[in-house]
């Protein structure tokens, strides 16, 4: 079969879909040697494989937001027509509005705008209530990233439960734990300009995320004398604005970066004391997995996919019980056995999520069709 898979975001900064094409992208050349692939991509895409027929698409000088829909609509139907596409993947939702002959297969990551509403704004919520049952309409499948998402996805949209997959995402292996002697931990602190001790988050900065409640956790250690940092990384999002004034607040004691070139994250996770990721909900929940592949014990919020994902290889309280979390910390940084016996639990959760074992699902999920095309 000749299956096209829409790789534009290959190209831009490195976020959580981004991630999950690129793991995929990179697994699938060691798991299929039967499907073709075409890839469509910008003219400077920085991925290379031989393994794929790369399809270039220039670049607009129009709005995203409007290009988007006319690439889509004018421009890939033309080249899903003339490399004799079977199966179009997209690591996102949206798809031609015209269904040809092909199967379309589609990533839902998660239904934030439906099970945490409020922490979007009323015209996005509307933008996705109406575009995304049109895309559920004209998928074959639907991917999504966990069996909390799975369920919700069949709660909020009403889709066949024949109709949706789940598959886990995994790391690729430069999350490990890494061993620094004392001049090159010294030299990595010195390049990136952080503190001995630190608590890390990483993701986007925003309400969902319970930044809010990160910062109270810092509060709650700096009332009791505890002198440890907090390292947040991750892009302006939804309520940035206040959020960041309260993160000024805390000067000295939070320090923000808005973004880190994706082959030195690996490397922070390492240098990091904790892994801080009190979110409110998520779809998967790679940053706590990053975390534990890395070997770093890992405090979360016991909701949502977190549950399935963290597991028993970290600590899980309810979003909104600061003091657990503080105290927690406090336990982490005392006491070295319970902190290196849940260093090894995250390790060995993260071994559960691996291409070996994700893979053969989406291929699996290509050749489904192969009988009635």
């Amino acid at each position: 079969m000749n299956i096209g898979i829409d790789g534009r975001l290959l190209d831009t900064k490195v976020t959580g879909i981004n991630r999950v094409l690129l793991n995929i992208v990179n697994s699938l050349p060691q798991f299929d040697t039967t499907n073709k692939y075409f890839l469509y991509t910008y003219d400077n895409n920085p991925y290379k494989n031989n393994f794929y027929n790369y399809i270039i698409t220039q670049r607009s000088k129009l709005p995203r937001q409007i290009y988007e829909h006319y690439w889509l609509n004018f421009i890939l139907p033309r080249h899903l027509v003339e490399q004799n596409i079977d199966v179009f993947f997209t690591p996102y939702f949206l798809v031609p509005l015209s269904k040809g002959s092909h199967k379309n297969v589609i990533v839902i990551h998660d239904v934030m705008t439906k099970a945490c509403g409020q922490f979007f704004t009323g015209h996005y919520k509307k933008y996705m209530d109406f575009i995304v049952p049109l895309s559920i309409k004209r998928s074959d499948s639907i991917i999504t990233i966990s069996k909390s998402s799975q369920q919700d996805i069949l709660k909020y949209y009403g889709v066949p439960p024949e109709k949706v997959h789940y598959m886990h995402l995994w790391t690729d292996e430069r999350y490990k734990p890494i061993k620094f002697n004392e001049e090159e931990r010294k030299s990595l602190l010195n390049k990136f300009n952080l503190p001995d001790r630190f608590i890390l988050f990483i993701g986007a900065i925003e309400e969902r995320k319970n930044i809010s409640g990160i910062l109270k956790v810092s509060d709650i250690l700096c009332s009791k004398g505890i002198d440890i940092k907090f390292l947040l990384i991750g892009k302006q999002s939804f309520g940035f604005k206040r959020l960041h004034e309260e993160i000024k607040k805390r000067t000295g004691r939070v320090i923000y970066i808005d973004y880190v070139e994706e082959e030195d994250i690996p490397i922070i996770y390492n240098l990091s004391t904790l892994f801080l990721f009190p979110s409110y909900y998520e779809g998967f929940g790679l940053p706590p997995l990053e975390a534990m592949k890395c070997g770093v014990p890992v405090l979360s919020s016991k909701n949502s996919s977190l549950i399935e994902v963290v597991g028993d290889g970290g600590l899980l309280f309810d979003a909104s019980d600061y003091g657990a979390f503080a105290e927690s910390i406090i336990s982490l940084l005392n006491d070295e056995v319970f902190y290196n016996m849940m260093k090894d639990k995250a390790i060995k959760q993260a071994k559960k999520f691996t291409p070996e074992v994700q893979m053969p699902k989406l291929i699996d999920l290509f050749n489904s069709y192969q009988v009635n095309i």
